[in-house]
């Protein structure tokens, strides 16, 4: 039967039954086989042609491997490759900001953002021992990038996980280099700052390929069974800061003052002292100036003296009574203040 009696019978052209003879189709090995081979060509050519180039993202590096062994490392833009799977290409984003999240997890981020503070495994990460042997929860995040692509992928078989047992290690070391107040009061800074140069050092020993951007401490606060407790202590200790404050700012106000009479007080009496010393010095210099007169003219300078000094005590008296030794009586003189003028 050939291809066109088939199809007449397919079509109902022929009479009577049909037996499964009259379906057999003779097909020539000699047309299959250069069809076939086209078809695999072409399968070739396209997967060749689809797997000789690739594409990185404007904040992505590329590792190449080539047979398993790294052959380059590129930036964004297009790239060829060796097809059929000779070069694999590996992808990732280096210049984004990755956050990692311990003692509480984000649920739902926004507005009203919620977080998870209480599943087992939070609260085993947030609980850390102080150097007093106190227990406190302590939760902050890392923020990093990748710093070296093919560290961060052929180096350490699980990078992400390296850092949080590495940022967990460092933390529990500072908090428990620590006293319980000075956890719960948190030198924020002086702590970020040595966890992050402690995981960067741990990361780096390690060839994670981890920059480590920023740690930030989140919430310090003592376990919920003795939270009551230790709020009752800070209240006692603010009740003693503000009467130690209220105590400091009084003896801050008096002693100022009280340090100022004292200064006025002592430069009135040095004062006082220089102008008594000067006044004694001028006085003892006129008395030895009149003495060197007195002795050089000692008539002269008796009877100066003595004119001056009843010039001075005269105007004073209110009579005067002139009283001769050799006489017996006593001779008022005239009273010039009463009317010696007439």
């Amino acid at each position: 039967m050939s291809e066109f009696d088939w199809v007449k019978n397919m079509q109902g052209g022929g009479g009577g039954g049909r037996g499964p003879e009259d379906f057999q189709v003779n097909i020539d090995p000699k047309q299959v086989f250069p069809i076939l081979w086209g078809l695999i060509a072409a399968a070739l050519l396209i997967w060749g042609g689809a797997s000789s180039y690739y594409t990185v993202e404007a904040n992505e590096e590329a590792v190449v491997l080539r047979l398993g062994k790294m052959n380059a490392l590129t930036g964004p833009g297009f790239h060829g490759k060796m097809p059929f799977g000779i070069d694999r290409v590996f992808k990732r984003a280096v210049k984004t900001v990755h956050q990692a999240e311990f003692g509480y997890r984000t649920l739902s981020a926004g507005v009203k953002s919620q977080f998870d503070y209480t599943s087992p495994g939070v609260i085993a990460e947030a609980s850390m021992l102080t150097g007093d042997l106190n227990l406190v929860m302590i939760t902050w995040e890392v923020r990093y990038k990748i710093k070296k692509l093919e560290h961060y992928l052929f180096k350490v078989r699980d990078p992400k996980q390296t850092l949080r047992d590495v940022s967990e290690a460092v933390m529990r070391i500072e908090i428990g280099d620590r006293s319980v107040d000075e956890a719960l009061t948190l030198d924020r800074p002086a702590i970020e700052s040595a966890v992050k140069a402690k995981m960067q050092a741990g990361l780096d020993e390690l060839q994670c390929g981890i920059q480590i951007v920023k740690v930030n401490l989140g919430r310090a606060s003592p376990p919920d069974a003795v939270r009551d407790a230790f709020s009752g202590v800070n209240r006692a200790q603010q009740v003693r800061a503000r009467i130690v404050n209220e105590a400091e700012g009084e003896r801050n106000k008096k002693i100022p003052a009280a340090r100022g009479a004292a200064d006025r007080a002592v430069k009135e009496a040095e004062g006082y002292k220089i102008g008594r010393v000067n006044r004694a010095q001028g006085e003892t210099e006129a008395f030895v100036s009149i003495l060197n007169e007195y002795r050089n003219a000692e008539d002269i300078t008796r009877r100066r003296l003595y004119l001056e000094a009843m010039k001075r005590a005269l105007p004073k008296v209110g009579d005067i009574m002139l009283i001769d030794a050799k006489e017996e009586g006593v001779l008022k003189l005239l009273d010039l203040k009463k009317g010696g003028r007439r």
